[in-house]
């Protein structure tokens, strides 16, 4: 019972330092560490552009919404999918595919995925940013908070319920207030959202959940082109950490044993 309970204290530590730094780390550093670009040279700083967008991506996205939560998820042994019965995989599956079509279609970019009309430098900028976007969100959302009821309740029968309602209600309190700040997500979006959270947590899937909220987020950002508005240099360091925090991650869930050199 200790270590659920430890569990549950970190998990709703951590989210709350996500929301926080979500909101008000930017500005923080931005305040506080100055013009230190111009200070290492006039190029650095031209390239760099826009400081307060690495603060965001690298200390927001990359270390409080992916590197620290799978860090306490790795600590506290948690599964990143675990075994549902058939029923309720499959109608997750289809919820998640039918939630993306919908959107798909609603938001326009389903044409566009029938009709692809590529823009490779813009698909790889959206990329390196919509990757950690979408993993912070589905970390806590779809693996982390869930995971948390389902171990303080024992993995009841209305374990499922709960971690429904958790993962639907941290998924729409994090979509408000990202678009309540003004960061780049479609506002729109946000029940197609709650849906992926729901169907992700009776699945009991991380992945399967992230997929789902990555080609939603991904095709979105297709049709509304918010990154040709910005510049990729500070987007680019936060999406590196987090694909290293998450591929460290998947290392350490690999369980298999490999032969020795005899």
């Amino acid at each position: 019972m200790k270590k659920k309970c430890a569990l549950a204290l970190t998990t709703i530590i951590m989210y709350a330092a996500y929301l926080f730094t979500m909101i008000e780390l930017p500005s923080f550093l931005d305040h506080f560490l100055g013009n230190w670009p111009e200070m290492i040279g006039y190029r650095f700083a031209t390239r760099l552009k826009d400081p307060t967008l690495l603060y965001f991506c690298l200390g927001h996205l990359a270390i409080f919404g992916v590197a620290l939560p799978l860090y306490v998820a790795k600590k506290f042994a948690l599964k990143p999918h675990r075994k549902v019965p058939s029923a309720i995989l499959w109608t997750s599956i289809a919820t998640l595919i039918g939630a993306f079509l919908f959107y798909a279609y609603f938001q326009g970019f389903l044409a566009n995925m029938l009709h692809p009309n590529p823009d490779y430098p813009y698909m790889t900028e959206a990329f390196f940013y919509i990757f950690p976007f979408s993993l912070s969100l589905c970390v806590y959302s779809c693996f982390l908070i869930p995971r948390a009821v389902m171990q303080l309740m024992n993995g009841n029968k209305f374990s499922p319920i709960l971690e429904t309602i958790a993962a639907t209600g941290t998924m729409l309190i994090s979509w408000q207030v990202y678009t309540h700040y003004g960061h780049i997500l479609p506002e729109k979006i946000f029940w197609t959202g709650m849906v992926i959270a729901a169907a992700g947590a009776l699945s009991r899937s991380f992945y399967l959940s992230f997929i789902a909220c990555f080609a939603t987020l991904y095709g979105a950002a297709m049709v509304i082109p918010v990154f040709y508005k910005i510049p990729w240099e500070p987007i680019l360091p936060g999406f590196l950490a987090a694909f290293i925090a998450f591929c460290l991650y998947l290392h350490s869930r690999d369980t298999r044993t490999f032969p020795r050199c005899s």
